[in-house]
């Protein structure tokens, strides 16, 4: 009777409450008191409040049994908010900014407890639910390795969204958004019942987002949201049905060289589009449609176990639409070979220079000539330039069960096991011949190939196949993957300490089906591949020092295999099954540790990181100057290694007033050197293989030093205005590894040419102010109390009106014979001018 009563009470003592000065006379709730939808709850205490739990509740209970107990803090709050990653989420996306210099796939997403990260490239599909504003911001972040109460979770940030209908919160909205980003108005509708008295729950949201012209040339933007979700609550289980989808085409940026904008005089110029027939005509598309249906059913067995079972299935598209060209010049007017930097000779230079300023129409696309060239290209009109469709056709299935066991207050068990099924099916296909009859279904790239007449052909199972409108070509094939997981944490529960604990085990199979016998690879790329399995495991741990009810400590570490990508195994998938030489896992280390302080007018929270990966790989396809084709060059044992800190605090003042900085630093590099090979399109083995140089070589994409400075304002709930500052250092581009291999780095060089074209390539720092503002005010009640109100937002990132480069590449090509770098300058994305979006929401 002691045992259970004492339990009880460390139970009751772990519930987190906030008590303001004002507000602390009041009773705590007690542990079955269910909180409203939506309503924020803190985990601290103050020291009145703690006080008064102490006399009411522990004092009472040494009374009646006689015996001291231990001091109970109250935990962390596990789903709340990371401050870090609240403040700087927005200001610093403008170069996509990744906390602790983690890759890509260390970021993971979930949609009803289903990881929706694809198993090809590990890219999370965010366009689905685009659009979705309204019903997607059900969402809980756990960042960095805490645990959580559904899955793993990530070493970066792990997104649990939960669509079912009766864990919305109940509306009836009418939204319309004015901006002159990507898209330009957005109109949604979105109602949520109440449930009804049969346990009934039905939501529903749809929008319409368009965009024409605006900073871009060119710009063309539409898409088509929808969600549905109907829940049937029943005495212990919810069962939920999920549809949403996002229909969308949008135009394409493209990077640029920096000669091209001194050229035209614009920051925003872009080649892809031209004039044809006097009408503007855009040549680089894009398009996805990917709906996902999601039923789930949640159970509680019993009092302390509950059991979530979610089934998943998506089938849909995406494709990206552009020129393509048989034999013909090189219709992009941005083409090296056209442009004043090829040249050596300074009077030519002059003369191109003045000759492209006085015709500026002749850097943009020149329809007229191209559909001309078709017409005239044969007696019977094949196709000398035309456009088709990169497609990616895919269908997913998996099923995912949880069990969450509530042992005791203390403890608490968590069993997850989760089955994927993917399969890609990859081709091109012709959208446009432009004013051609047909084509031919060749390898233009094979016709240097000793036996053309077979190496030509991109199938051999139907030699010299004319292509028309609609039809598939170049290569078509298919991707098999599947995974399973499962999942086994403990979470213990002390009065001054927490502890956690989760090892994860996984199998993954990948295998490719090639639809086409290609040419070159005739006996290596039609039909299935052998299979390739990856049996991984992933195992993290954590504690945390609960010094009282504000202040916390912890430390947390994480060792893991994870499998490589399906898209980095194959060298190229396009046209055979061979693969890397060097197929190995992933291997991950990392800890962190840090301290949180949570006041009700002071937020603290510092967190100070290391991780380590090993034998990771890539594969990159690019046109190779000195192959004179199109090559594979594939990275293997890639390391890397990464130390830094993350600090953030928000000051609540008086008046209604907060300040809040958040700060990141941080050093990320390649701590060994990681081994190449090259293997051109048309050749079974590979021609190159070596080490790539860049030990120490900084990580591309993130900067060394980021911070942010923001002050906002608060009034009576209604008015909310927000101005901060932030600034993002130097952060290095993509690399071309041509550049850093033996070839390039040989003894005809001196030193200050091997640091020219070693030096990796970096962006400038940037600074940009951003303000918000939202205000809310009744427009009217009626006589039934019912009220309507007008919710608005303003958003305007780049006040100062500033033009900055968001992002960039080096190019993969190079001057091997010049060694001049000028002629394949860096490539870069550009943002010019204020950004705004004005959002006007009714809530009927």
């Amino acid at each position: 009777m002691r045992k259970g009563l004492l339990a009880s009470l460390y139970f009751c003592a772990g519930i987190h409450v906030f008590v303001r000065p004002e507000v602390k006379a009041q009773m705590i709730p007690p542990v079955n008191t269910f909180v409203k939808k939506n309503q924020w709850v803190d985990s601290s205490l103050d020291k009145e409040g703690w006080k008064y739990f102490k006399d009411q509740y522990v004092q009472d209970f040494e009374e009646e049994v006689g015996e001291t107990l231990p001091v109970v803090v109250p935990s962390l709050l596990q789903s709340g908010k990371d401050l870090f990653s609240a403040l700087t989420g927005f200001s610093f996306s403008v170069r996509r900014f990744k906390p602790k210099g983690l890759s890509n796939r260390h970021f993971l997403q979930y949609v009803q407890d289903i990881n929706i990260s694809q198993l090809s490239d590990g890219s999370i599909p965010w366009a689905s639910w685009g659009g979705l504003n309204e019903v997607t911001g059900n969402q809980q972040l756990f960042a960095g390795l805490r645990n959580n109460e559904y899955q793993f979770g990530a070493a970066g940030n792990a997104v649990f969204m939960q669509l079912n209908a009766a864990k919305l919160f109940p509306q009836t909205t009418v939204t319309h958004n004015i901006s002159n980003r990507n898209y330009h108005n957005r109109i949604a509708f979105t109602k949520v019942w109440n449930t009804t008295k049969n346990g009934w729950t039905i939501a529903h949201s749809f929008s319409y987002k368009s965009g024409k012209g605006g900073l871009y040339p060119a710009n063309f933007f539409e898409g088509v949201s929808y969600f549905l979700a109907i829940d049937k609550t029943f005495k212990n289980q919810n069962w939920s049905l999920i549809l949403l989808g996002n229909r969308q085409m949008n135009t394409r940026t493209a990077a640029v060289a920096e000669e091209l904008l001194e050229l035209t005089g614009k920051k925003l110029y872009q080649p892809g589009w031209g004039w044809y027939q006097g009408n503007l005509k855009q040549a680089n598309w894009q398009f996805q449609h990917q709906p996902i249906a999601i039923v789930s059913q949640t159970f509680q067995i019993s009092p302390i176990i509950k059991r979530v079972s979610t089934l998943m299935f998506s089938s849909g598209e995406k494709f990206n639409r552009g020129l393509d060209w048989y034999n013909a010049p090189d219709p992009r007017p941005d083409y090296y070979r056209y442009l004043p930097s090829f040249y050596k000779d300074s009077v030519l230079q002059n003369q191109i220079i003045h000759h492209l300023q006085s015709h500026p129409e002749q850097l943009q696309l020149n329809w007229e000539s191209m559909y001309q060239a078709n017409q005239q290209s044969t007696a019977d009109k094949r196709a000398r330039y035309f456009m088709d469709d990169k497609v990616e056709q895919s269908t997913k299935l998996a099923f995912n069960i949880r069990y969450q066991i509530d042992y005791s207050s203390s403890l608490k068990l968590l069993f997850q096991s989760q089955y994927k099924w993917e399969r890609y099916h990859y081709f091109k296909r012709i959208h446009d011949l432009m004013g051609a009859a047909y084509s031919f279904n060749w390898n233009q790239f094979a016709e240097d190939d000793p036996n053309a007449g077979v190496a030509i052909q991109n199938d051999l199972n139907y030699p010299d196949q004319m292509l028309h409108e609609g039809d598939r070509w170049g290569y078509n094939f298919k991707m098999h993957l599947q995974q399973w997981v499962g999942l086994l944490q403990l979470a213990y529960q002390l009065p001054k300490w927490d502890f956690f604990t989760a090892v994860e085990y996984s199998s993954t199979q990948y295998q490719r089906e090639g639809l086409y016998r290609n040419g070159l690879f005739p006996m290596r790329s039609y039909g299935p591949s052998e299979r390739d399995w990856f049996k991984n495991w992933q195992l993290k741990a954590g504690a945390t020092f609960k010094i009282n009810g504000r202040n916390y400590a912890f430390i947390h570490g994480m060792l893991a295999s994870k499998p490589p990508l399906a898209n980095d195994i194959y060298l190229s998938p396009r046209t055979s099954s061979i693969k890397n030489l060097a197929i190995e896992s992933e291997s991950f280390s990392m800890v962190e540790l840090g301290y949180i302080l949570n006041a009700p007018t002071l937020k603290v929270q510092f967190n100070g990181y290391y991780h380590r990966t090993a034998n990771s790989m890539d594969v990159m396809s690019f046109y190779h100057d000195g192959y004179r084709n199109l090559v594979n060059y594939s990275l293997s044992d890639i390391g890397t290694s990464s130390l830094g800190v993350e600090l953030s605090a928000a000051l609540e003042l008086r008046g209604g007033f907060t300040i809040s900085s958040a700060f990141s630093l941080g050093k990320f590099y390649y701590n060994h050197r990681p081994v190449y090979s090259i293997l051109p399109d048309n050749a079974a083995f590979e021609t190159e293989r070596g080490e790539l140089y860049i030990k120490g070589y900084p990580v591309p994409g993130m900067p060394t030093l980021a911070f942010y400075n923001g002050l906002s304002y608060r009034l009576n709930g209604n008015l909310f205005l927000n101005i901060s500052g932030s600034f993002l250092g130097p952060q290095f581009l993509s690399m071309n590894p041509l550049r850093r291999s033996p070839s390039t780095i040989n003894g005809n060089l001196n030193t200050s040419d091997v640091e020219r074209w070693t030096n990796p390539s970096a962006l400038p720092s940037i600074h940009s102010v951003d303000l918000a503002v939202g205000y809310s005010f009744r427009l009217f009640r009626n006589s039934k109390g019912k009220t309507y109100t007008l919710q608005c937002f303003l958003g305007i990132s780049n006040c100062l009106n500033q033009t900055f480069i968001t992002g960039g590449f080096e190019q993969l090509r190079m001057d091997l014979s010049g060694q001049d770098l000028n002629r394949f300058p860096n490539k870069y994305y550009y943002r010019q001018g204020s950004l705004y979006s004005l959002s006007l929401k009714w809530k009927l």
